[in-house]
């Protein structure tokens, strides 16, 4: 979740004006506090409310870099369970099966940091935050003596400034500047694939565990400042706060009512200049390949920003990885389908000799690969981290081979712009990736796990690892792969099974 960008009120100059001397009509709001102030209500309750629905899927907190259901948690907290029909152990709520909290909060969160740096440059240019948050000398050395005078609250009529105290401005400015990038850097903490370009982000904080309560932590403060704030609102004059935040006066006249044709024909050039400016940005975006296959419908704006910025951030990034001593002694494998086909246990019966793996589509020379071909190709380990989009991680030791070498052997055509791969778990079940994350050296078809071969339960015999991808993209049981240059013909056309049904796409955040 990410936090809100409070906003101060009036001049803070004039706090110090006796209540007796108080002009009876507050100044003017700022047209720019007005509209951050309400964007960043409107985009810190759907946050608030999404982020809800995503903690829900595992509320449990851990500290360190990995956590989850076989660990205790961080300073036992954790929220209560109502997943009660789960085998024993599992105990966590899933309430977000189609993922739309989770599309929800990262579009809501490109908003809030829109918004806030919107306020923020401002602030910085227009002098606000030096007038009106930052107290004087003389605030700071009368703060003491004059707390119980600063604590009054106005009431309805009295001046607008007169509760916004250089207590109240610090609190701003703590919150502007500290809660909300904190929110920001936590946020960040929690993506595999900024992680895997900024690595010292998710150390700094001690582990991608510990970004992850301590964003849940911070939002804690952030709803409690916004009671507070709220109760100073209502205790205030309700009515005359919330005409001031809305209008720019407690009190209006009839002529600030009317719009000039200045204004509005001012105000119709700039939008259009904004639309220009949006559709030049997504006809470059669509030329270097920055547009995700799901970008359409209500969330696809956030997931087109979050694709893009990830690839231009870490296309070419490592996926961080761990010493053998951090390799979690009891990692945390799922819940597999009970209904794996017979088809799987008679492979399984046999010991995978009989297992098969396909490559075609876009390929000059398309193969049925056995097992024990893929096990005799170059090799690649790593201990690498992995997380579901419900919270938990552990870190283990993955070998296998290099899907990059695969995609040699069986000539990929250079057109080809995704792969295609799917599970023999069900005929429905399959994922693609793009080039960059295919041809990435981490990129394993594997089928070893901590020195032996892959456990079932894990995916074994094969399965795909992405070390800079979230859980699902990393496909158990996978015995077909296919090249392709367009998704279209696939499900829907958003790219796998999974984005089909809700979640996104690209799973590197």
């Amino acid at each position: 979740m990410s936090a809100t960008l409070p906003i101060a009120h009036g001049d803070a100059a004039q706090a110090s004006i006796p209540r007796s001397a108080v002009t009876p009509v507050p100044k003017r709001h700022p047209a720019m506090v007005r509209v951050t102030h309400w964007l960043t209500t409107i985009v810190f309750f759907i946050l608030l409310i999404s982020g809800a629905e995503i903690v829900l899927s595992h509320p449990r907190f851990y500290w360190g870099e990995t956590g989850n259901i076989n660990m205790h948690p961080w300073l036992n907290l954790h929220l209560p369970s109502s997943r009660s029909s789960v085998p024993t152990g599992y105990g966590y709520t899933l309430p977000d099966e189609n993922g739309w909290s989770r599309y929800l909060h990262f579009e809501a969160a490109w908003g809030a940091v829109a918004t806030g740096l919107l306020y923020v440059l401002w602030g910085i240019v227009a002098g606000h935050f030096r007038r009106n948050l930052v107290p004087t000398r003389a605030d700071l050395k009368g703060l003491r003596a004059s707390v119980i005078e600063h604590l009054r609250f106005s009431r309805p009529g009295a001046d607008e400034l007169w509760s916004y105290n250089v207590l109240q401005r610090l609190a701003y400015l703590v919150v502007i500047f500290v809660l909300f990038p904190l929110m920001i850097w936590t946020g960040l903490a929690m993506s595999f694939g900024f992680n895997s370009a900024f690595p010292l982000a998710v150390r700094l904080l001690g582990g991608q565990q510990s970004a992850r309560s301590l964003h849940f932590l911070v939002t804690i403060l952030l709803v409690l400042f916004l009671v507070v704030h709220v109760l100073m609102v209502v205790v205030a004059g309700f009515r005359a706060r919330m005409r001031a935040m809305i209008t720019g006066r407690a009190r209006l006249r009839r002529s600030e009512l009317m719009i000039s044709r200045r204004k509005l024909i001012s105000t119709g050039i700039a939008m259009a200049a904004g639309a220009s400016g949006v559709a030049v940005a997504a006809r470059l975006a669509q030329r270097h390949g920055l547009i995700p296959p799901d970008s359409g419908g209500f969330y696809g704006p956030g997931e087109t920003l979050t694709y893009a910025a990830q690839r231009l951030l870490n296309r070419n990034a490592m996926a961080r990885e761990f010493s053998r001593s951090e390799i979690s002694k009891d990692p945390f494998p799922n819940i597999i389908d009970p209904a794996l086909p017979p088809e799987f246990h008679r492979f399984e019966a046999a010991n995978f000799t009989d297992w098969r793996v396909t490559v075609d589509g876009m390929a000059a020379r398309p193969t049925r690969f056995s097992l024990a071909k893929i096990k005799s190709f170059p090799t690649r380990s790593q201990i690498t981290m992995i997380g579901c989009e419900e919270g938990w991680t552990y870190i283990a030791e993955w070998t296998g081979a290099p899907l990059s070498y695969v995609l040699e052997r069986v000539g990929a055509l250079p057109q080809v712009r995704y792969v295609v791969y799917r599970s023999i778990q069900r005929d429905d079940w399959w994922e693609s990736i793009d080039m960059a994350d295919a041809l990435h050296p981490q990129t394993l078809l594997a089928h070893k796990m901590n020195g032996a071969d892959l456990p079932v339960p894990f995916g074994g015999p094969l399965r795909m690892r992405l070390a800079r991808q979230l859980g699902y993209k990393n496909v158990k049981f996978i015995d077909h792969i296919t090249l392709t240059d367009s998704l279209k013909a696939f499900g829907k056309g958003t790219g796998g099974a999974n984005s089909d049904t809700g979640y996104a796409w690209y799973a590197g955040i």
